[in-house]
């Protein structure tokens, strides 16, 4: 279950259905690699579009990730840490779906369609261990601001 704090500020900062985030993983030089995805999200889980070759194979030998969600021409932000699990079975392209919908409506999912595969996609499912909320609804110290 999604904390309601950190759902709440998803709902704010995710407004904007085709709003991209950044995510950053662990190369196995323990350098970091951060990319564009897309992100969705339900009461129980965060869920990224995942199709790089580079991010799964960091995904699969460490799964920690670092995800940013930034307002345009704001310093408002939300930052979340936790681990992804890689999947390609019959519940992973159900909820892939549903994220596709929700990120770029039926017709964008008509568009964008495929068969998860560890090859081509797979959807990331991410359990948030921690996160920050900063700038929303009073900036630091004040409403909204979570640590």
């Amino acid at each position: 279950m999604i904390d309601p704090e950190l759902k709440d500020a998803l709902d704010h900062m995710l407004g904007d259905p085709e709003h991209w985030v950044h995510v950053g993983t662990v190369t196995p030089t323990g350098e970091p690699h951060v990319t564009p995805v897309m992100l969705a999200y339900d009461d129980d889980h965060l869920y990224l579009s995942l199709t790089g070759r580079t991010k799964k194979s960091n995904l699969e030998k460490n799964p920690k990730v670092c995800i940013s969600i930034a307002e345009d021409g704001d310093i408002a932000h939300v930052i979340v840490w936790g681990e992804v699990e890689l999947r390609e079975d019959a519940w992973a392209q159900e909820r892939w779906e549903f994220a596709m919908r929700h990120i770029l409506g039926d017709e964008g999912l008509t568009q964008q369609h495929r068969a998860l595969s560890r090859e081509g996609t797979s959807l990331g499912v991410v359990t948030p261990t921690r996160w920050r909320i900063f700038g929303l609804d009073g900036g630091p110290g004040g409403p909204g601001y979570f640590v």
